[in-house]
């Protein structure tokens, strides 16, 4: 028991001096050789403290606690001690980064020979697990860190941790960095990457790969040739000779020619078995999946039937070509067709003869054997074509349009073709409208209605405005769109408004607006301002006449709309406006309590008129003359030529003498919207 004690106590004696009999080498004599062996000595000399300190415990039960107390106390010299060496052995042999060189890590025992130090750097590159980046960093790792006898395995593990990223991380990210794992990292490594046959198909798609040459040039011919010698180099060092180099480009060129399903199965049979596959074993593979599919084609044949008609409806709809475009679609799946209004499309429908029901230019709607209708009012008609209208009556106007499209005897001619609408308008509402006062900066000023649209994201002004105030106009393109994601068309102008109240009180209100040629058809409908309306007796309105018709020339949008806003409404019964307070005045909105009134549109075409309209617009010819009669014409030109040229007209009286020579004078007016057309002949 004496002897326990005395060993435990010189133990630690020895422990507390290995710093200080460390430190008296002296900076200047530390090798690499001499701190990894006091480092290991000292952790030799730890090892035996803990278990001489079991055994005293064993032996002495009693003096446990103070046992553990002083082996905690030289724990703590033990790990100061071995942290200064540690830092020691980094400062005489730093440790070597993926882009640092090993040029520190060489051996210095003989003094004359070359220095690795004055060596440029050898980067290690990053792995991000690229399959035709394996080889690369594969050869340079073990070049660098594994054959460096002078780093230990924590060392090697930690740079292999830190050249990882992407997929090639995710392979060792369950794996600790420590010394014992390096090797079980590495060949978890391999294991994914070291797969000969992927690496052979990698090489041999490069050949596949290769960019065509645009032009004759010596620098493209130089870089084509390096791919190649490139890939044939990489494949040699996989052990491929000169057959299996073809082996190798056939099953590759062959299975890219597969389909999905074929390529999907070729390789579910390779699996994980990294030996490359030979060309036999492809046939043989092709012509077992062949004879299987043979033998597998009675068992289904309704189904294959079916794939049948399907196959071949396919191929006739690959060689329709689109009337429209000339590309292989059909009309109504047409951009072109499809981008145009429902009138415009009705009318290519017409032209082309077509089906009003299926489209079909073989047949027309009288003789359409489809079941299929319009999906929006289940009329007969392609729902392409369906015009939006809440009157049940249009049908009447489809049926027409339809019966025109579909072609008639040349004895029957259509003389005129009519339709009637009849639509009820909804209940009569008010908008809120104010009268304001647009100003320029060059002083002039112009009062305008204005409709205060909190659903519009930007303010609008009328080409009628920003022309009477010449404002500066700068350039955009924005694209606006309406109620239904109807487009408005495209704003290419914006100008700094303006404005103030009609009365000239109150702030002024500045914003950009966007140009447009009109804004709105917004009239109210109904009767003026009812005295009904007790609840607005008082006020000052914005709009001194709110359900007049004046033009809207200004919409102020939603970026001005909170900004105009005050406290203050107004509300009267469920049928009448009510009153918001505005710095522009109290503007007027909700119904009116007027009755809804339908309206009635009666549209009549006179298809025989364009006949005739044809013909009145067509030249008359001039008749023929005799020979004679024509020389004696020409020659009465060549005389009064000279007469001609000073403005006279001398040569009439010869041409009144031909009483075979007649033309005519057509004068056309147009009145206004009635399009009449008079004409006078003069002979």
């Amino acid at each position: 028991m004496t002897d326990v004690r005395e060993r435990q106590q010189l133990l630690l004696r020895s422990v507390g001096r290995v710093l200080d009999n460390f430190k008296k080498i002296g900076k200047n004599n530390y090798t690499p050789a001499k701190v990894r062996s006091r480092i290991n000595a000292l952790k030799e000399l730890w090892s035996q403290c803990i278990h001489c300190n079991a055994a005293f415990i064993k032996a002495f039960p009693n003096e446990e606690t103070e046992a553990e107390r002083v082996l905690a106390l030289h724990e703590d010299i033990f790990q100061t001690a071995l942290d200064y060496m540690a830092e020691v052995l980094e400062e005489v042999e730093p440790p070597v980064s993926p882009n640092q060189s090993f040029a520190s890590v060489a051996t210095r025992s003989d003094s004359s020979s070359l220095s690795l130090q004055h060596l440029p750097q050898i980067p290690l590159p990053p792995f991000a697990g690229k399959i035709e980046e394996w080889e690369t960093f594969r050869d340079r790792f073990h070049s660098l860190i594994i054959q460096n006898k002078e780093l230990s395995n924590f060392s090697r593990m930690h740079f292999l941790a830190s050249s990882l990223t992407g997929c090639a991380r995710e392979v060792i990210s369950d794996i600790s960095i420590t010394a014992e794992n390096f090797d079980v990292a590495w060949k978890a490594l391999g294991a994914r990457y070291e797969n000969k046959r992927r690496l052979i198909e990698t090489h041999v798609a490069t050949f596949y790969n290769l960019p065509a040459m645009s032009r004759e040039s010596a620098s493209e011919l130089h870089a084509l040739r390096d791919k190649v010698d490139k890939a044939l180099a990489a494949l040699q060092r996989l052990d491929r000779s000169s057959e299996d180099i073809l082996n190798d480009i056939l099953v590759y060129s062959l299975s890219q020619k597969l389909d999905p399903a074929t390529r999907r199965a070729w390789k579910l049979r390779l699996g994980s078995d990294s030996l490359p596959p030979s060309y036999q074993g492809l046939v043989k593979f092709l012509s077992s999946r062949a004879h299987a599919l043979e033998e597998l084609k009675p068992i289904a044949t309704s189904k294959s039937a079916r794939q049948t008609a399907t196959s071949s409806a396919a191929s006739v709809a690959s060689e329709i070509k689109c009337s429209l475009c000339k590309k292989n679609h059909l009309l109504s799946k047409c951009p072109q067709f499809v981008g145009k209004s429902s009138s415009q499309r009705r009318d290519i429908v017409k032209q082309q003869k077509r089906c009003f029901n299926c489209l079909s230019e073989k047949h027309a709607v009288n003789s359409c054997q489809s079941k299929l209708s319009c999906r929006t009012c289940q009329q007969r008609h392609h729902t392409t074509l369906h015009v939006d209208s809440p009157s049940p009556t249009n049908a009447s106007a489809t049926a027409v349009d339809a019966s025109a499209a579909s072609p008639s005897p040349a004895s029957d001619p259509v003389v005129v073709c009519s339709s009637v609408a009849l639509t009820a308008n909804p209940s009569p509402v008010l908008l809120a409208t104010a009268q304001i006062i647009v100003n320029a900066p060059s002083g002039r000023s112009v009062q305008v209605r204005a409709l205060l649209d909190q659903g519009s994201e930007v303010t609008l002004v009328t080409e009628r405005v920003v022309q009477t105030l010449r404002l500066r106009r700068m350039r955009t393109l924005t694209s606006i769109s309406a109620v239904g994601c109807a487009s408005a068309g495209t704003c290419r102008h914006v100008a700094q408004l303006k404005f103030t109240s009609r009365d000239g009180s109150g702030p002024a209100f500045s914003t950009l607006a966007y140009v447009l040629p009109s804004l709105t058809k917004y009239v109210p409908r109904g009767t003026p301002l009812s005295s009904a309306w007790t609840h607005l007796a008082d006020l000052t309105l914005a709009d001194a006449d709110p359900t007049g018709s004046e033009q809207i020339d200004v919409l102020i949008g939603a970026d001005l709309f909170s900004q105009i806003l005050i406290d203050g409404v107004r509300r009267g019964p469920a049928d009448q406006p009510i009153a918001q307070n505005t710095h522009l005045g109290w503007v007027l909105s909700g119904p009116t309590g007027g009755t809804a009134v339908p309206s009635c549109q009666i549209v009549a075409n006179h298809c025989s008129l364009e006949h005739d309209l044809r013909k009145f617009w067509e030249l008359e010819e001039v008749p023929q003359v005799d020979l004679p009669r024509r020389q004696a014409v020409r020659g009465a030109l060549s005389l009064n030529a000279h007469a001609r040229l000073r403005g006279a007209v001398r040569g009439a009286s010869s041409f009144s003498q031909w009483p075979s020579y007649r033309y005519r004078r057509i004068s056309v007016k147009r009145e206004g919207d009635a399009h009449g057309i008079n004409s006078s002949f003069v002979a």
